[in-house]
Formats: structure tokens, sequence, C-alpha cells
């Protein structure tokens, strides 16, 4: 595995940990689907997968945690946590676009 490759890996591993603390209710349907493509996207980082690949995985998380943020009955973290999340992953896709086999 690339070292640029790894330190992301490890950004993933620590998020993962990170969306597990910060659920409030762990067994909505929201919270469940989050949880479920954040450990795609490690799986897939483990099967070094192109980075567009995994950059379509973590749109994908974005969109859960947008949803969460929007939705008055979805109840799953407080606000501050999903924008925090949402930087985070963000932060995580300029990374994969920085590899040199973007």
């Amino acid at each position: 595995m690339d070292a640029q490759y790894k330190i992301i890996y490890r950004d993933v591993q620590n998020l993962r940990f990170k969306v597990h603390d910060l659920l409030d209710d762990r067994a909505h349907p929201v919270a469940q689907a989050l949880k479920n493509e954040v450990q795609r996207l490690e799986d897939e980082m483990e099967m070094s997968k192109k980075p567009r690949s995994l950059e379509d995985r973590i749109k994908a998380i974005q969109q859960h945690l947008a949803h969460a943020k929007t939705s008055a009955e979805i109840n799953i973290m407080n606000v501050e946590h999903l924008d925090f999340l949402h930087d985070r992953f963000e932060d995580m896709r300029r990374g994969l676009r920085r590899l040199p086999n973007y």
C-alpha cells in the first residue's frame, strides 16, 4: 500500500470509530446505512480500489450525513457532529484526488 494511501486508510479507520462513538441512535435505519457505508469504504481501501471508486463511496456517506442533517425526524446525532464528519470526509476526498493514480 502506498504511503499516501495508508494515511487515508488510517483516517478511514479513525472516522469509522468516530461515527460509532457519535451516533445517538444506532438502531435508526439511516445510522445503520451510514455505518455500513463507512465499513464498505474501509473494506474497499483494503482491497486497494481505485481512488475514484473510493470517492464515490465517500459521496454516498456524505449524502447520508446531509440527509440526517436536513430531515427533522432523523435524530441520529447532533448537527455539529454531522457537520464535523461531513467536513472530514470532504478532506478525505481532497486527499484521494491528490493520489498519483487518480
